[in-house]
Order: C-alpha cells, then sequence, then structure tokens
C-alpha cells in the first residue's frame, strides 16, 4: 500500500511540465521552478545557497517568515520577483473543511498567493463541495500584509494514479494547471 508521499514525485513532475509547457507556449521561458518539501523556511535558504543568482526579494521574504511544514511548494520566479504556490497532498477517502482551512491557514501565514489541495484517487466531501461551489470568497481571500492587499487564490483538484493525471472538480478560483498557468504568466 502506497502512502502520500510516494505520490510526490509524480504529481511533481506532471505540474512541473505542465506549467513549463503553459510557460514556453506564452514565451516565458525565463520562468524558472525549485520544489520544495517539508519546512517552508530551510527549503527556501536551501534553494537560495544552491541558486545565488536568485532575486534578493526572495532573501527578504525568507528573513520574515515564521517556521510552516508544507506538504510540497514551489517557489515561481522569473529573476526579478517570485511567487509561492503550495501543494496540499491528501490520500483521503474524502477531503473536508478541515484540509481546506489547513491550506487557507498556510497561504495565509506564508503569504502564498497561490494553494491547491489534491486529493489522491478521492474528492473531497459533499460538505466542502457545496461550500465551494457557492461560497466563492473562500477561495479567493484578500489580506492586508505589510499595509499592501494581497490576493490568495486557491483550488480543489483530484490526482488519478493510474492515469497519472489530474481530474478537475471544478471547485475553488484556480480550476486547472491550465489557469494557475494563466495566473502566474500573468503576474509576470
Amino acid at each position: 500500500m502506497r502512502n502520500e508521499l510516494s505520490y510526490y514525485p509524480e504529481i511533481l513532475d506532471f505540474i512541473k511540465a505542465n506549467l513549463r509547457s503553459n510557460f514556453v507556449s506564452a514565451d516565458k521561458e525565463n520562468i524558472k521552478i525549485y520544489w520544495g518539501r517539508g519546512e517552508l523556511k530551510t527549503n527556501l535558504k536551501r534553494i537560495i545557497s544552491e541558486n545565488p543568482s536568485l532575486p534578493s526579494c526572495i532573501v527578504e521574504y525568507t528573513h520574515k517568515l515564521q517556521p510552516l511544514d508544507l506538504d510540497v511548494f514551489a517557489l515561481i520566479t522569473d529573476g526579478v520577483s517570485f511567487e509561492i504556490v503550495i501543494l496540499e497532498v491528501k490520500l483521503m477517502k474524502s477531503v473536508g473543511l478541515k484540509e481546506w482551512s489547513q491550506l487557507i491557514g498556510y497561504c495565509l501565514v506564508s503569504n502564498a498567493k497561490y494553494g491547491l489541495l489534491i486529493n489522491i484517487d478521492n474528492g473531497c466531501s459533499s460538505r466542502l463541495y457545496d461550500i465551494l461551489q457557492f461560497e466563492n470568497q473562500l477561495s479567493m481571500i484578500t489580506t492586508i500584509y505589510n499595509g499592501n492587499e494581497h490576493n490568495h487564490y486557491l483550488g480543489f483538484m483530484q490526482w488519478n494514479s493510474v492515469t497519472h493525471n489530474f481530474e478537475y472538480s471544478n471547485l475553488g478560483y484556480l480550476k486547472s494547471l491550465s489557469m494557475l498557468s494563466r495566473c502566474l504568466i500573468s503576474d509576470f
């Protein structure tokens, strides 16, 4: 029986290939993706030490971070600015409001602009489904950080471990990887 961690490589490879393809087709080959697992601040410091040409704004961001244990995150940068994408990956019969709330909390604490809740081979509870269908403000959240407004965009997707593909639920603001790509492209 596989555990949730064993699915990370195939999910990350799929997301990376999808984002990279969309970046190239939008003439944004300069956008780079760096992956991390576990504690955000420590792993960002590792990525920075391995890639000293990263922009100084990432270093400044890292200094302000509190320790935060994540399943997976992506640092996405064009060499001038950056965004953080948090992936909360679950292997559950049904994810619910508890897991959605966890993703919201991670995005707010880290000031990550994007977050995806991914359940492997299963969907979400009927309660979470109803909430995400009718309460749009729970997947597009605006906060004030350092005196500036910041938006946080979230989505729910299901990973199919047989086909090695996502099954989109149409739940949340980020309805697909293509939509995440379009948002990231517009950021850079």
